[in-house]
């Protein structure tokens, strides 16, 4: 305590570059912290319209005619072709997967696999975003993986008969 005193009551001018340096660094952690929660916001916005994607195809692509046996099966091409066109038309993306606000890419939807199996109805989608910093010093890709499935499961009225 008796060096900080000591410090703020010098003339020499040291008092004012502790100040910048101080200030420096706080204005650096603020900076780091906005963005970081803008790209967890982002995440987190683009996985939650992903998991709607994935809900309505599986629900969309159930067949029916199985449905009325008592059976859950899936068309696992229509799941997958149903999903991509909600990409395309719901989420607003490009032919390559691309997020645009107005005339500059906010994301790109990166799909590494789609697994779909029919019984039981399954669709899982496993991939990332790919963003960019709003930043010049924090330069790079940042890519942020995530996996997300659906499943559709029959539910008998009143419980399991045995």
């Amino acid at each position: 305590m008796g060096y900080f005193k000591r410090m703020m009551n010098n003339r020499k001018g040291d008092v004012f570059l502790f100040i910048l340096v101080l200030v420096f660094f706080i204005l650096t952690l603020a900076v780091i912290l906005s963005e970081y929660f803008r790209i967890e916001s982002l995440y987190q916005q683009a996985e939650y319209v992903i998991q709607r994607g994935v809900n309505s195809s599986v629900e969309y692509a159930m067949r029916d005619d199985y449905r009325r046996d008592g059976y859950s099966r899936l068309d696992s091409a229509l799941a997958e072709e149903t999903l991509y066109a909600y990409f395309y038309e719901n989420m607003g993306l490009d032919s390559e997967l691309n997020k645009y606000a107005g005339n500059q890419c906010v994301y790109q939807l990166e799909i590494e696999r789609i697994d779909a199996t029919d019984s039981p109805p399954c669709l899982a989608l496993t991939g990332a975003l790919k963003t960019r910093s709003v930043f010049n010093f924090l330069s790079g890709t940042i890519r942020l993986p995530f996996t997300i499935s659906s499943v559709n499961i029959r539910i008998e009225e009143g419980g399991s008969h045995d």
